[in-house]
């Protein structure tokens, strides 16, 4: 067994410098370098007030959104933004374009889950073509 939190787990620091990432706050909790997982990726992101990741997508992995605290909008290129609150959930399909928007006032925290993957990397990442610049 291995437990692990925020609490005594640095923030990365490489995160918040990232094109699409910029303002975040990530601690990877669970991973193959952090807890030998092989098929599962775990992490805690704060998005700040007017923070957004935009459209991106992971082609080797699905992904669990949870809202642990606050609300934001779910965003995707397949339909009009959707409302995630203190609770909800989102499943993306493996390869699909999604995001998140904090539009309110307050920090919102997420938690995300990768399913098949030992590492983000592996994930795979790809901006959509309307965010390059």
């Amino acid at each position: 067994m291995v437990k692990r939190s925020i609490a005594d787990t640095p923030e990365d620091p490489s995160v918040a410098g990232r094109p699409g990432w910029e303002g975040l706050h990530v601690w990877w909790l669970v991973d193959r370098e952090h807890a030998g997982a092989e098929g599962v990726v775990f992490n805690v992101t704060q998005f700040p007030p007017g923070k957004v990741h935009g459209l991106h997508r992971h082609p080797a992995s699905e992904e669990a959104l949870y809202i642990l605290k606050g609300s934001g909008l779910h965003l995707s290129e397949a339909s009009e933004p959707v409302r995630q609150n203190e609770g909800d959930v989102v499943f993306i399909e493996r390869g699909e374009w999604h995001g998140f928007a904090n539009d309110g006032a307050e920090p919102t925290w997420v938690l995300a889950v990768f399913g098949g993957v030992g590492s983000y990397s592996e994930a795979g990442y790809e901006d959509h073509p309307s965010s390059r610049h």
